[in-house]
């Protein structure tokens, strides 16, 4: 089957969205759909599709609407059918209507839904959440990237604050230290006591001594205790007004949250590269996903991880990987068909065939084993989330906790964000560890740098104004570990011909792919 394009249009003919999927002229696509409506207009019949000499019009009518496909007259008409209806059920979902106008202001959405069907004329066999999914395009490195450069900001504007109130400060010592000479040589041989005592006390000496007393002249509207007229407004108290205002003197703009939510050096720890000469990674991970209530209930938890390889030389393709496997229940496992099952049960990951090399090349990375868990179990959760909110008054109180449960499971850079849809910052009265409030997102996310046996629970607890207590779900977890679910070890990697140790780079981790908290009452 080939699509040659999709379109939609009015009855009376007009094009509002045309999307090719294949390479043709712009007077042949315009010719064809001209074609269909004279075609589709002489009918009086409902039809479902229209064949040509050259062409098939597969079409559905939609209120005031055709939804079109032109394919090649030998395609599958099934699998055109199919495609059609589901073009036509994008058209109401990112149109949020069927008249020409909403198909109008939202073209390129829909186009870009369309190119997600088909493909080069072919059709991708992917259902309409699916295309939602994709269309969304929602991620993970992204917010990582963003997270960073607002760490940059918030770092600049942090060193710009302690450099003004230092400034201040020596400003400060420096001219008390003027006053001090001042009044020494003024009064001569009186004591630094009588010098007090007689300045504030004796007007007569007083006005003797201008230099002690402050200029009646207004202040200046903006001192930023610096330069030559700086003095003229006498001592003024307050450093974090004047701190703020020589951020502003720089020309730092404060567009960023007041601080990085997420000021994590290393949030996801990044690939590192092989060391000089080792020429054969092996990657041994896991990802979690768990969904489970405020109350610590557990809807679910999933492990899912394997063993890979790359090999980036084919003098280390034809390799054996020992571990201390195989793993039993309650773990399920899946092998490469290439590898030997017997030397699995002894925890050896080889070929079957030991002069067959592995593909080589960072592109080609070989899954050699996988395994998977699921299960309900409270205890293998590492921690539970008890978020809280009250209502006092004319705010909301929110109190949240976590608590380890698993102490095998020792969790680094862990994240917790909290829904805060607030106009208003909220604020922070009590926290164990970081805690910052992301104006863009409207997230409160809370750091913990590890949670262990030494460090196993913490509470924050922050206020706002009245919201409803489901504003504050779900709740989104991250975190890294360094250890795995599966206790599952690599030995060592060893040429399949003579055993023979190879000299390799291991990676090993567990992260974090979805951990979410649902309020009390979590929906099934």
């Amino acid at each position: 089957m080939v699509v040659l394009a999709a379109a939609v249009t009015n009855k009376s003919g007009k094009v509002l969205v045309s999307r090719q999927f294949m390479e043709m002229k712009r007077i042949r696509i315009e010719g064809l759909l001209a074609g269909f409506s004279k075609i589709v207009g002489k009918g009086k019949k409902k039809h479902t599709l229209i064949e040509t000499n050259g062409v098939r019009y597969v079409y559905q009518p939609l209120e005031g609407l055709y939804v079109l496909i032109i394919t090649n007259p030998q395609s599958n008409i099934m699998e055109d059918l199919d495609t059609l209806r589901l073009l036509s059920k994008l058209i109401p979902q990112y149109c949020e209507g069927t008249t020409e106008e909403d198909v109008s202001d939202r073209t390129f959405e829909l186009i870009f839904a369309f190119d997600e069907v088909v493909t080069n004329g072919f059709k991708e066999y992917v259902t309409l959440q699916q295309v939602k999914t994709y269309t969304t395009m929602d991620s993970h490195e992204e917010r990582i990237q963003n997270i960073i450069i607002h760490s940059k900001v918030n770092e600049a504007k942090d060193q710009a604050r302690s450099k003004a109130k230092a400034i201040e400060k020596k400003k400060r010592e420096h001219k008390l230290g003027g006053m001090e000479g001042v009044g020494g040589g003024g009064m001569g041989g009186f004591g630094s006591n009588q010098v007090e005592t007689t300045t504030y006390n004796n007007p007569g000496i007083s006005n003797r001594i201008p230099e002690f007393t402050r200029d009646p002249s207004p202040e200046p509207e903006k001192d930023l205790r610096i330069g030559a007229g700086a003095n003229a407004g006498g001592m003024v108290l307050g450093e974090a007004a004047n701190a703020d205002d020589f951020v502003k003197a720089l020309g730092i703009k404060d567009t960023a949250p007041e601080r990085n939510p997420f000021e994590i050096k290393k949030s996801v720890p990044q690939e590192e590269e092989l060391k000089d000469g080792v020429m054969l990674l092996v990657d041994s991970s896991e990802q979690l996903n768990v969904e489970m209530g405020s109350d610590g209930s557990v809807k679910r938890l999933e492990v899912k991880g394997g063993i890979k390889i790359t090999c980036y030389s084919p003098d280390v393709s034809r390799v054996a990987v020992l571990t201390n496997g195989p793993l039993k229940k309650p773990f399920m496992t899946r092998m490469q068909p290439r590898l030997d099952k017997k030397k699995w049960a002894k925890g050896v990951l080889g070929a079957k065939h030991a002069d067959k090399p592995f593909p080589t090349g960072s592109a080609d990375a070989l899954t050699l084993v996988t395994w998977k868990l699921s299960t309900d179990n409270e205890d293998l959760v590492p921690f539970t989330i008890n978020c809280w909110p009250t209502t006092e008054g004319s705010m909301s109180v929110v109190s949240v906790e976590f608590e380890q449960m698993n102490e095998a499971i020792d969790c680094k850079h862990v994240t917790i964000s909290i829904p805060c849809p607030s106009k208003k910052a909220p604020e922070i009265t009590s926290v164990d560890g970081k805690a910052d409030f992301m104006s863009r997102d409207k997230v409160i996310a809370w750091q913990i740098d590890e949670i262990n046996s030494d460090n196993g629970s913490g509470t924050l607890e922050f206020t706002v104004p009245k919201m409803e207590t489901s504003s504050f779900f779900p709740v989104e977890v991250t975190f890294t570990s360094p250890t795995l679910y599966s206790k599952i070890k690599v030995k060592k990697v060893v040429q399949a011909a003579d055993g023979k140790e190879v000299e390799y780079k291991l990676k090993s981790a567990l992260v974090t792919s979805k951990y979410t908290v649902y309020g009390e009452g979590m929906d099934d």
